[in-house]
């Protein structure tokens, strides 16, 4: 376990800790409602890229900038009054909550957060914690709190064990409520578009826009306009496979000299119990949610890969839901973990 960072408890002493600490220029951990962010000052280019050190981030992939209230996003974005008008109505139906716009920048916004691009993703985040952060400190960039590629923290011993020793604090905000990182919906053209799918659906959006927008695709691109479109993300180090139905067609032949340690993560339990497959043996049977509710999926799979991650598995193979509601986010996130492999 990585040592370094202190676990701070969501007092008013210690948050007044760590927004001192953030205005001189360092960084610090903070709870959301999606996973714990990586904080740094907007306004200090020397703190922003300390965020793509400790990462491994490469400064192609862009920043989340948190704030507030709508007053602190307007600040920071163009937009005529058509686009005003529709993101009041989203913000009132949906923030603060797990939505990131898209829009025009301001040039108060510096290019490290949004490499080199005319446009920036902000959001409201729900959880109390940050939101007491922000308000003393200001809008904050705050990408997911792990190495470049790895699995996103959703506690904070999950930001401890894989960059404690290279921050000084994490503020602790408990177990992350939804789990997964946020959907990114793009205002900047005439056409929305979902860039990254989240626990906010496209039909969601479109019953309060009241216009269809195009629908989440998996895009993958070499130079992203918005986290979560490379195309390979939230790995974990054990390989990973994915099956929609059953493990068995999935799962090799062993090879004579060597017979893997298999961890099979169904998506509950009722689907552990009806498959063949038993726990015994080489292989080691799982669940992310007894009745298989996909809200209680999302909340765990993060966890779920992080803990058999650390348990010496040669191999996961998990379950992928069927691409509906949460279901779409839930399958983005595990096909770019399974192309690592």
């Amino acid at each position: 376990m990585s040592v370094g960072a202190k676990i701070l408890p969501a007092t008013e002493a210690s948050i007044q800790l760590v927004v001192d600490v953030l205005q001189s220029g360092e960084l610090v951990v903070l709870p959301t409602e999606t996973v714990y962010g990586l904080a740094a000052i907007i306004s200090d280019d020397a703190a922003l890229g300390k965020i793509f050190e400790v990462k491994g981030r490469p400064l192609i992939d862009p920043l989340i900038v948190h704030v507030l209230d709508l007053s602190s996003l307007l600040d920071l974005v163009q937009i005529g009054d058509d686009l005003f008008n529709k993101i009041y109505r989203l913000v009132d139906a949906f923030c603060p909550g797990p939505l990131t716009f898209v829009l025009k920048k301001r040039k108060n916004v510096s290019d490290i957060i949004t490499a080199g691009k005319k446009t920036v993703a902000i959001r409201m985040p729900a959880h109390a914690v940050f939101r007491e952060v922000l308000r003393h400190s200001g809008p904050l960039a705050a990408p997911s709190a792990n190495p470049f590629g790895y699995l996103s923290p959703t506690c904070a011993a999950h930001v401890s064990n894989s960059i404690g020793d290279k921050i000084p604090y994490i503020l602790d905000g408990g177990i992350c409520a939804i789990g997964l990182e946020s959907t990114i919906l793009d205002l900047s053209s005439k056409r929305f578009a979902i860039l990254r799918p989240g626990a906010i659906t496209a039909e969601m959006i479109e019953g309060v826009l009241n216009e269809k927008i195009i629908a989440y695709r998996p895009l993958v691109s070499a130079d992203p306009s918005a986290p979560g479109m490379l195309k390979q993300h939230y790995s974990p180090r054990t390989r990973l496979r994915l099956f929609e139905q059953s493990p068995e067609k999935e799962i090799p032949f062993f090879q004579e000299n060597h017979t893997p340690k298999i961890a099979i993560l169904y998506l509950s339990r009722e689907e552990a119990k009806s498959q063949k497959i038993t726990d015994e043996g080489n292989f080691s049977v799982f669940w992310l949610s007894e009745s298989g509710d996909l809200n209680d999926v999302a909340h765990n799979i993060f966890d779920w890969l992080q803990r058999l991650d650390n348990m010496s598995f040669d191999i996961i193979y998990c379950q992928i839901p069927q691409k509906m509601d949460i279901g779409i986010a839930i399958g983005d996130r595990l096909i770019r973990a399974a192309a690592k492999f």
